[in-house]
């Protein structure tokens, strides 16, 4: 109580100033760090007590809003207590590790209770949400797979029915998915029997009194495309998903079967299982269909429980990531080699080539990500030696397949790049050359969709959207369930649109209805954008500008596309600025509808539409807009009149 009423005076006594001539004393640092969390775990940074004397705290701008923002001696942020609405009311505290925020407390309906919690950065992507501001997640907006299957492991732990009731469909989403009539009968029962099975799960006590979340078990996700008749809509499922937990000395590996995303949130379908392969043999969507990697080989974990030896190796990997998360710069990059050397030796101990691959595939995206962040500088020979070995084996070519992408990705992002003196033009060059070749030698890789996006995405930035167009329509013809596919597919309508009419309708954040199919009679333009990028606005300065000359009676419309992550930040963002156009947004950013619908890859993108609902150009630039549109009027007026 004391500490939400503390942020709220702080704020009125505060933020009603300017930054420019406040006279008001500032709160203490003491006083701004004892603030907590709402919800427990979150790891953020926590000055000793010889380092809070040398911390400060002071009004900032941020984002368009007024914030008390606290610095550690190293100039970090520590703590930021924002005022998002201007009504000289704190409703957003947010907390920082190694200056970046790793954890939000939000106020949303401006009560001076937080009632949603976000995380972010390495701290993950949960976004909760609490009805009922008692400090008790209701629901989740956003959790990775991850994430909900550490949640699951921790409900287990507390024997809380109800923190797992909302890891699972409700009958709503469910509605939503337009599932086949058969699928839809199958999962209601499941989904109706979970919470009792649940409740069954612990009381049996067969994972111990305090089991814990070690790590989550899953090849990667697809998407079930329309077409395959599970739903009328594509979806984004993880077959056979799987998390290790540790009891006491001992791991078990807790079945929890199919996930399916429903904007940007993994939803469990059903109650986890110990060991009983009965019940999540095969998939629900795509564990049978051909050319599927079976879904009993995705599983981190083997189904006969792990030996003595790699148990032993499994302690000491969970003490080694402990370490890694308090570890400065300087000591990663011997500690990140013990960790490949240890997911090495649980691929030499393993016992089955199935499972050995699991490892190896963990190992090297590991290697990859760690020498992409300059945290293991060996990272590059690491990655060669083994794919060296790889090659003199008989290993299957998609495990050899995947080393290779893995050390492309790590040489040119973490060694190319890294180069002060690069000719980035001809790296870049060179990049889309080795995709090309990679994609050539493994077409049916893992990695070969993700190649083929990277190699797309590339080819469009350096302006050549016909071999981009190509790329990604090689996506959806030779990988139709990857991930990428609805982007591709999105791309592809968007880089053929010239001289075409486009799709695009949702209702816009100020409540009114858009559909740009219905604006026929006056040049349309598109924006999407975010309000990070700086470019974007500048571009607002410039649209505005045109707005004023030629908006509404005077021929012009503007339909705005925001991408950002957080609604918040967008709003904020529109606060400040007040653009008078309609701004379409829906919660995922680079993965939302709209970015999918047009395979937006990067912004600013703008597109400008004729009166006739025809596309005339598909990647316009601010400076064009004006000319184009004196064009498109002399066009129109040249035309003779009916009667």
């Amino acid at each position: 109580m004391f500490r939400r009423h503390y942020c709220v005076c702080i704020a009125a006594v505060v933020l009603s100033c300017t930054l420019e001539a406040s006279t008001w004393a500032a709160p203490s640092v003491k006083d701004a760090l004892n603030l907590k969390p709402v919800q427990d775990g979150i790891d953020y940074d926590i000055p000793t007590a010889d380092q809070v004397k040398d911390c400060t705290i002071k009004a900032e701008k941020i984002n368009g809003s007024v914030a008390w923002v606290v610095r550690g001696p190293d100039g970090k942020v520590l703590r930021q207590f924002s005022d998002s609405d201007s009504d000289n009311r704190v409703d957003t505290w947010c907390y920082f590790r190694d200056g970046l925020e790793v954890y939000r407390d939000l106020d949303a309906n401006f009560n001076d209770k937080a009632d949603q919690y976000r995380w972010f950065h390495n701290a993950g992507m949960r976004w909760g949400i609490d009805r009922d501001e008692d400090g008790t997640i209701d629901s989740w907006k956003l959790i990775s797979a991850e994430e909900a299957a550490a949640e699951v492991v921790e409900a287990i732990r507390t024997a809380d029915v109800e923190r797992f009731e909302r890891l699972l469909l409700s009958s709503s989403e469910l509605k939503q998915l337009a599932l086949s009539e058969s699928l839809h009968e199958k999962l209601t029962e499941s989904l109706k029997s979970a919470p009792a099975d649940f409740r069954k799960l612990t009381a049996s006590k067969k994972l111990g009194d305090d089991p814990e979340f070690h790590d989550f078990g899953g090849l990667k996700p697809g998407m079930v495309p329309a077409e395959a008749g599970s739903a009328e809509q594509d979806l984004l499922v993880y077959e056979n998903v799987s998390a290790m937990v540790r009891t006491g000395d001992d791991f078990e590996q807790l079945r929890l079967g199919t996930l399916v995303n429903v904007k940007g949130a993994w939803r469990l379908l059903g109650s986890p299982t110990l060991n009983d392969a009965t019940k999540v043999a095969s998939g629900l969507f795509y564990d049978n269909t051909p050319g599927v990697v079976p879904a009993s080989s995705g599983a981190l974990a083997m189904d006969n429980a792990p030996s003595e030896k790699m148990q032993e190796i499994l302690s000491k990997l969970e003490e080694l990531d402990r370490e890694l998360m308090q570890a400065s710069a300087k000591k990663k990059p011997a500690l990140n080699k013990t960790r490949a050397n240890l997911l090495l030796q649980l691929a030499n101990s393993s016992a089955n080539a199935s499972e050995r691959s699991q490892w190896l595939r963990q190992l090297a995206d590991m290697v990859s990500a760690a020498t992409q962040d300059r945290s293991f500088p060996e990272g590059l020979n690491y990655l060669k030696a083994i794919e060296a070995k790889l090659a003199k084996q008989d290993s299957t070519d998609d495990l050899l397949g995947y080393f290779e992408f893995q050390r492309m990705l790590a040489e040119y992002y973490g060694v190319t790049l890294a180069d002060p003196d690069v000719d980035h033009a001809k790296a870049h060059a060179q990049w889309l050359e080795d995709l090309e070749a990679f994609v050539e030698d493994h077409p049916k890789d893992d990695n070969a969709a993700e190649a083929l996006r990277q190699l797309a995405m590339g080819t469009e930035i350096s302006g050549n959207d016909k071999d981009a167009e190509k790329w990604y329509r090689q996506i959806i013809e030779n990988h139709p369930s990857s991930i990428h596919a609805p982007m591709a597919r999105g791309a592809v309508t968007r880089l053929s649109s010239v001289g075409r009419s486009i799709k695009l309708a949702g209702k816009a954040v100020n409540g009114r209805s858009v559909d740009v199919s219905k604006l026929r009679g006056k040049a349309v333009l598109v924006q999407y954008w975010t309000s990070s990028s700086e470019v974007c606005k500048s571009d607002h300065a410039v649209l505005s500008n045109l707005y004023k000359k030629y908006g509404g009676n005077r021929g012009l419309e503007i339909v705005g596309v925001n991408l950002d992550y957080s609604r918040d930040e967008m709003l904020s963002y529109l606060k400040e600025s007040r653009l008078p156009w309609p701004q379409l947004y829906e919660s995922g950013g680079f993965e939302s509808r709209y970015a999918q619908e047009m395979g937006v890859v990067t912004v600013p993108l703008m597109l400008l539409i004729g009166a006739d609902g025809k596309v005339i150009n598909d990647n316009i630039q601010a400076a064009e807009i004006e000319e184009a549109l004196k064009k498109l009027q002399t066009r129109q007026a040249r035309k003779p009149r009916t009667r």
